[in-house]
């Protein structure tokens, strides 16, 4: 019978440190090795028990070496990518200062420029400002000179309402018609609610007539209508505005303005001639009327 080796105890444990792991193997292996050198005879199930063993710590070791491995190509990437990082940091700090300095320099530039800027704007508002009153002072003076040229061209206006009737009748029979108009809006003006002031308008409008001023002479016909609705002289500016309208073109407002004359006025002396224009209208080729 052999004497019983001596039992190594191996710590497998996975709070073991790498270096200590394979220390302890290697302990183990070399326990192992002395034991089967003894001089004595080993049975068995002693040798395939130390035969496990020796498989048992061989696969150990190898998992520590491989493990060992694991770690150092993990620390050498890690080192790589530190490198990089460190790298990239540097190279972004010296973008953000170059960016920095640039926009400091952008700023100044615009800072600059806003008060050129401000400087011209007041300038030219000064200079406006001086050209609207030399403006202002020439165009008062020129109202002098026209007032006073008006008061020694334009005639005098009566302030007898009689006179000033007169006087605008007169002067648009002589041909005076400017002169003529202005009597006639200051009697308007005057005495709007004189039994004459539509009789005003239709004078008025019957001078534009003469000029072939057609369109001036609607807007006064039309005032007797839009003033006046009541007025005897009603029929006579309806037939007028008529005839007004048909110069201008406008045909159909022309027949609907003789139709209502003829519908409101039967009896009026223009009744008859409103109804001998409708059928003048209505022989009218289609390029007189626009409308």
């Amino acid at each position: 019978m052999s004497r019983a080796g001596r039992k190594i105890a191996v710590s497998t444990s996975p709070g073991s440190k790498r270096s200590g792991g394979a220390a302890a193997v290697v302990v183990a292996l070399a326990a192992l090795v002395g034991a089967a050198g003894l001089p004595a005879c080993v049975t068995t199930s002693e040798g395939d028990k130390m035969r496990a063993d020796i498989a048992d710590l061989r696969a150990k070791l190898d998992k520590i070496e491989k493990r060992d491995k694991e770690y150092t190509e993990q620390v050498a990437k890690l080192h790589t990518v530190l490198d990089q990082a460190t790298k990239l940091l540097t190279r972004n700090s010296a973008d953000v200062g170059a960016k920095a300095a640039k926009a400091e320099q952008d700023i100044a530039a615009l800072q600059g420029r806003i008060e050129e800027l401000g400087h011209t704007m007041e300038q030219q508002s000064r200079q406006t400002a001086d050209q609207s009153n030399r403006l202002e002072t020439r165009l008062a003076a020129l109202e002098q000179t026209q007032t006073k040229i008006v008061d020694k061209v334009a005639p005098t206006l009566p302030d007898d309402k009689e006179q000033l009737w007169q006087q605008a009748a007169q002067r648009l029979a002589s041909g005076q018609r400017d002169d003529g108009r202005r009597f006639y809006r200051v009697f308007i003006q005057r005495f709007p609610a004189d039994p004459r002031a539509a009789q005003a308008y239709l004078a008025i409008g019957m001078s534009f007539v003469q000029e072939g001023k057609h369109p001036n002479a609607a807007a006064e016909f039309q005032k007797v209508l839009t003033v006046y609705p009541s007025a005897p002289e009603v029929p006579e500016a309806m037939w007028q505005l008529s005839l007004a309208f048909v110069q201008l073109h406008f045909c159909t407002d022309a027949r609907s303005l003789l139709g209502d004359l003829v519908k409101r006025y039967p009896k009026s002396p223009r009744a008859n001639d409103a109804r001998g224009e409708l059928k003048t209208i209505a022989k009218l080729p289609k390029a007189s009327c626009t409308s």
